[in-house]
């Protein structure tokens, strides 16, 4: 029988929820305060690159480390080695991206605008 590390599964899965409530927060912030601009910019540049940095690197880990794992083996060979990471890559340049028109645009209501893009990446996020 293979070794199984659940450790490694658990603290993706964690690492994911935290990131989807990150994300989710800061939609929440956009939507419900104007001025939240100035909390939300540095989250998108700052703090939400760091966690999809993490949850890359778990990714990788619990590929390499729990590659008998039911929740590895629901998808194809190389999904949390290779598409996750690009994924977050992918998920760093939009909240770069989110976080120069959110100060590029002052208007009313480009808030709302992007806290619908941040509902959008989360509802697609693929893993």
């Amino acid at each position: 029988m293979p070794h199984i590390n659940q450790s490694t599964v658990s603290d993706f899965r964690k690492a994911r929820d935290d990131l989807v409530l990150l994300l989710e927060q800061q939609a929440r912030f956009l939507r419900h305060d104007i001025d939240s601009r100035d909390y939300v910019i540095p989250n998108l540049r700052l703090q939400l690159i760091q966690h999809l940095d993490i949850v890359a690197s778990l990714s990788v880990k619990m590929a390499v480390d729990s590659r008998h794992h039911p929740y590895v083996l629901v998808h194809q060979t190389g999904f949390y080695e290779t598409v996750v990471p690009m994924h977050c890559a992918a998920l760093k340049g939009q909240c770069i991206r989110l976080a120069n028109r959110l100060r590029d645009n002052l208007c009313t209501d480009v808030p709302v605008a992007v806290a619908k893009l941040i509902d959008q990446i989360v509802a697609n996020l693929c893993f």
